[in-house]
């Protein structure tokens, strides 16, 4: 069982530690506010035969971004900590010899450090914020032209103009069990914070402003997250960090402690949870729920 552990200054120096991962704090410049999440999957073989091999993975807390640092992971099963380009934290658990009809519980801590103002981030390469992709169609002539007419003087004021336009203009609509992406949200007025989410993104990609999609949970203090409580919002790029836009709960570069990233909504080459959202889970007849 490897882990790592991540100190972070000018680089990421990675170590190997059972079952943990430890962090020392973010930049000075930004005051750490701790938060201690945890949550659990219940694992179930429904069949009458023994796995001989179950494989099952799951997101913790993003690794940085310009308001969290993931300090700390610790789960009551070994994993592997795979954590991909955009620094998306992947936990792989291998369960060997799983017993015809057994259940297991795989339970997971996780300490994360909160800044309430966002903190110099550099980006490797922007580019891939600025493009057009499944569900942000910022392409589309319509979109670009509406997105146009939000231009200002100066990006921050244009996508606070675009956040005022979302917020205006579109319903919400209750949870929607299906991804409709942009397009769907600009045409029917109508979404679920994904769908308020994925507008305001690309939005502000059809004016060259740098906006990236984000799941994860709003919580003021610590938690135990439950399935129900995740939430999808936005972020945008400007003055050197990213900054938080939340149409759908009209939130726009505030309340950023209340904000925990589990996921940046992208699926790079080496995300092994490939179209998975959440989870993922290998393994004839084996099920899968969060608790």
């Amino acid at each position: 069982m490897a882990t790592a552990c991540l100190c972070i200054a000018l680089f990421w120096a990675i170590s190997r530690k059972p079952r943990d991962v430890v962090t020392p704090s973010l930049p000075e410049t930004s005051p750490p506010i701790p938060r201690q999440i945890q949550y659990s999957f219940t694992l179930q073989n429904k069949t009458n035969h023994l796995l001989k091999k179950a494989e099952f993975w799951t997101y913790a807390p993003v690794k940085q971004t310009s308001t969290q640092l993931c300090d700390n992971i610790k789960s009551s099963h070994p994993y592997k900590l795979i954590t991909d380009d955009l620094g998306n934290h992947v936990l792989h658990f291998t369960l060997n010899d799983f017993p015809p009809y057994a259940t297991k519980i795989i339970q997971i801590k996780a300490r994360v450090l909160l800044s309430d103002k966002p903190v110099t981030e550099a980006v490797r390469d922007i580019k891939p914020y600025l493009k057009a992709e499944k569900y942000i169609e910022s392409d589309d002539p319509v979109l670009f032209n509406t997105a146009k007419k939000l231009t200002a003087s100066s990006n921050l004021k244009t996508a606070e103009n675009i956040f005022r336009w979302v917020v205006g203009n579109v319903r919400y609509a209750g949870y929607l069990s299906k991804e409709r992406g942009a397009l769907y949200a600009l045409s029917h007025k109508k979404g679920d914070c994904t769908e308020f989410m994925y507008l305001f993104t690309a939005l502000c990609r059809a004016v060259k402003i740098p906006a990236r999609c984000i799941g994860g949970y709003i919580t003021k203090e610590s938690s135990i997250l439950k399935p129900g409580y995740y939430h999808n919002w936005a972020q945008f790029y400007e003055d050197g960090a990213w900054r938080i836009s939340d149409p759908q709960n009209k939130v726009f570069m505030k309340e950023n402690s209340n904000y925990i990233a589990i996921r940046i909504i992208k699926r790079p080459q080496d995300n092994p949870m490939l179209q998975f959202n959440r989870f993922r889970v290998q393994g004839e007849g084996l099920e899968v729920k969060m608790n």
